[in-house]
C-alpha cells in the first residue's frame, strides 16, 4: 500500500506554456523617452501600442510529480523557476497546455506579501484559515508555530515591526503547519541561521513522510542536494533535464562559471610584546588546544565534547566543566577535528561526556573517540535545549543552588559572559529556547528550589509564557540582568583577587571565552573580556589587577597586534 501511495501522482504538467504581455517592447530608450514621453504616457495618449511585447516565461514544460517526492527546481535567474511554481499554485493561468494538482497546494516564498498592519498572532490565524485549518486547529498549533519561528513575544506586535528574517521564519512556520499535499518553497530556506535551516529541513522531511510532495526553488546547490531526491533544471523557460538529484546537479553545475580561487590569506605579522603572549592557533579550536596543553596534564578524570555551533549548550556546559576541573573539547559538523583528536589522545580521560544540545552528534563520533581512547562516549542527547538543560542539571547538580542564571538561546556577549560569572560563583547556567519551557526542566528547577533566578536582559525581551512558567514552578524571585555591559560584568568579578600574577584577556567569542573560563577555574587566573577597542573599564580592571603577565586568548583578527601592544603597556614590571 505504501509503495502504491508513493506512486500516486500529485502534480501533472503537460506542455505548459506561460506568456506575459509587457509594456515597452523596445528595451533601449528613444529620444522622445528621454524628453519625458515614457511608455505609460504614450499608452495614456493611445500612442505606441506596438511597443507591447510578449515574454515567454515557460515554454512547453511537461512532468509528473508523485507523493513522497522532494523536487528541486534549479536554473539561472530568469529561467522560469518561480513562474512555474506560481502556476502550480494556481496563481498564474496557463497560456497553453494543461496542469492538474491533487489537493490544496501551498506556496511559500520570502517575497510573499504580508499583512503588515496586523500582528503576527493575527497573521497566524489568517494564514492558518487560508490553509483550511479551523480555529480550534490553529489554537492547538499556535504555540508550536511561534516556537518554530523563534520570534517570541514579537508575535503580538505588528508585522511591520519585524525584520525580513523574522517575517520569513513566521511565514514558513505558518505555511507548513497544515502539512499541505503539495508544498512549494521559493528560496525560503535561505532565510535564518543554520539552526533554523536545519529545523526547516526536518519539517520538510516530516511532510514527505506524511505522503506529501515538496518543490524547492533554490540557488543553494547544497540545500537542493540535502533535501531533494529529484531535480528539474530550467533554462530560458524550457525544461532542460529531469532526473535524480546528483545526475542533474552535475550536469547543471558544469554550465556554471568557474569561481575564481580565493587568494591565500597572508598571516598578520605580530611582534613579541614583553610581558604578553598569545595562545596560538589558526582557528579557535586550535587556540583551545593551545590553552589546554598548558593547563591539564594527561590522565584527567573526564572531559566534555561540545559542538562549536551549539553555543547555548556550550554556555551551560562551561560552569559544570569549571566546577569539575574538566576541559572542553570542541567538535564541528564532521566530529572532532585533528587538533581536538590530538588533545583527546594526550589527555587520555577516564570519561568522555558528549553533549549534543541543539545539534545532533555526527554518526561516527564514537568511532572517532574509540580510535584514541579506551573509553566510550557518554551521550546527553536531548533533542531540545530545555531537555539538555534538565539533563545537565540532573547529571551535574551545583552545590550552590541559591541563584541560577537563565539566558535565551540566542548568542550574545552578555549570555556568554554569564557562563564566566556562573563558573566564578560555582553556580548553574541554563538556556531556554522559544516561548515555552521544557516540562522536565521546570521539574528539575523546582526540585533544586533556587531562591533567585537571574534572567539575562530586560523584562520585555522575555516571553511572558516563559516568565510565568519559571515563577510558578520554582516560586523563586526573578531578577533581570540589564547592567553592566558584558565587559564590565567580567571586569567586576575579580575585586577579591590579589594584585600580580597572570591575567587572561579573552575575546568575547564563544570558544575563546568559554575556553578561558575553564582554564580560569582550574588555575585561579582572572579573565578580562575585551574587543579590539580596549574600553576604559577593561583598562581600569587590568590596572587594578597589576598583571605580571597577560595571555591573549583570541584570534589575531579578533584581538589584533595593536591591542596586544596596548596590553603590554599595562603589564607591571619589577623595579630594576
Amino acid at each position: 500500500m505504501a509503495e502504491q501511495s508513493e506512486r500516486t501522482p500529485t502534480v501533472v504538467v503537460h506542455d505548459l506554456s506561460i506568456t506575459y504581455k509587457v509594456l515597452g517592447g523596445d528595451r533601449r530608450g528613444t529620444p522622445e523617452d528621454k524628453e519625458g514621453a515614457g511608455p505609460l504616457r504614450r499608452l495614456l495618449r493611445k500612442e505606441g501600442t506596438e511597443r507591447i511585447r510578449e515574454v515567454h516565461a515557460v515554454k512547453g514544460v511537461s512532468f509528473v510529480a508523485r507523493h513522497g517526492e522532494s523536487i528541486g527546481v534549479v536554473g539561472h535567474n530568469g529561467s522560469g523557476k518561480s513562474t512555474l511554481l506560481r502556476a502550480v499554485a494556481g496563481l498564474i493561468p496557463p497560456s497553453k497546455g494543461r496542469l492538474w494538482v491533487s489537493g490544496e497546494p501551498a506556496l511559500l516564498g520570502v517575497n510573499a506579501v504580508l499583512i503588515n498592519k496586523l500582528s503576527g498572532k493575527r497573521n497566524i490565524y489568517v494564514g492558518g484559515q487560508a490553509l483550511g485549518l479551523s480555529k480550534a486547529e490553529i489554537d492547538a498549533k499556535f504555540d508550536d508555530i511561534v516556537e518554530f519561528s523563534g520570534i517570541g513575544d514579537a508575535v503580538y506586535l505588528p508585522m511591520s515591526t519585524y525584520s525580513s528574517g523574522m517575517g520569513a521564519r513566521l511565514r514558513f512556520a505558518i505555511s507548513t503547519a497544515a502539512t499541505p499535499d503539495v508544498l512549494m518553497i521559493d528560496e525560503a530556506l535561505a532565510t535564518g541561521d543554520a539552526a533554523f535551516r536545519q529545523r526547516s529541513a526536518k519539517r520538510i522531511a516530516e511532510i514527505r513522510r506524511a505522503a506529501g510532495t515538496v518543490f524547492l526553488v533554490s540557488h543553494s546547490n547544497s540545500t537542493v542536494r540535502q533535501i531533494c531526491d529529484r531535480v528539474l533544471w530550467m533554462n530560458r523557460g524550457r525544461l532542460i533535464m529531469d532526473g535524480p538529484t546528483e545526475e542533474v546537479m552535475q550536469a547543471y553545475e558544469a554550465t556554471l562559471p568557474k569561481k575564481p580561487k580565493p587568494a591565500k590569506k597572508v598571516p598578520v605579522a605580530e611582534s613579541e610584546v614583553p610581558g604578553t603572549r598569545r595562545w596560538s592557533g589558526e582557528n579557535r579550536i586550535q587556540i583551545a588546544r593551545s590553552a589546554g596543553r598548558e593547563t591539564w596534564e594527561p590522565g584527567v578524570e573526564g572531559c566534555f565534547v561540545v559542538s562549536v555551533n551549539a553555543v547555548a549548550t556550550a554556555r551551560m556546559v562551561t560552569p559544570i566543566a569549571a566546577r569539575a576541573g574538566w576541559p572542553i573539547l570542541w567538535m564541528n559538523a564532521n566530529g572532532l577535528p585533528p587538533s581536538s583528536l590530538a588533545e583527546l589522545d594526550r589527555l587520555a580521560p577516564r570519561r568522555v561526556v558528549v553533549v549534543s544540545g541543539e545539534r545532533e552528534a555526527p554518526s561516527d563520533l564514537d568511532h572517532q573517540i574509540g580510535q584514541v581512547v579506551s573509553t566510550t562516549g557518554e551521550h546527553l542527547e536531548s533533542r531540545d535545549l530545555g531537555g539538555t538543560a534538565a539533563d545537565l542539571l540532573e547529571a551535574f547538580p551545583p552545590a550552590d543552588t541559591s541563584v541560577i542564571y537563565v539566558t535565551r538561546a540566542a548568542n550574545a556577549p552578555r549570555e556568554t559572559v554569564l557562563s564566566l560569572v556562573a563558573a566564578r560563583q560555582e553556580r548553574a547556567h541554563v538556556a531556554i529556547g522559544g516561548s515555552r519551557v521544557d516540562a522536565r526542566l521546570l521539574e528539575t528547577l523546582s526540585r533544586l528550589a533556587p531562591e533567585r533566578l537571574a534572567l539575562a536582559g530586560h523584562p520585555e525581551e522575555w516571553p511572558a509564557s516563559v516568565v510565568e512558567a519559571l515563577q510558578q514552578s520554582t516560586g523563586a524571585e526573578l531578577s533581570y540582568l540589564t547592567d553592566p555591559g558584558p565587559m564590565a560584568l567580567a571586569a567586576g568579578l575579580w575585586g577579591d583577587v590579589a594584585p600580580g600574577g597572570r591575567v587572561i584577556v579573552s575575546a568575547p567569542n564563544v570558544v575563546e571565552l568559554l575556553t578561558a573560563t575553564t582554564v580560569s577555574a582550574v588555575t585561579g587566573t582572572p579573565v578580562v573580556v575585551t574587543d579590539a577597542t580596549l574600553p576604559r573599564v577593561v583598562i581600569e580592571s587590568l590596572r587594578s589587577l597589576q598583571p605580571s603577565e597577560i595571555v591573549v586568548c583570541g584570534l589575531v583578527s579578533a584581538l589584533p597586534p595593536t591591542v596586544r601592544a596596548e596590553l603590554g603597556e599595562l603589564v607591571s614590571r619589577p623595579a630594576v
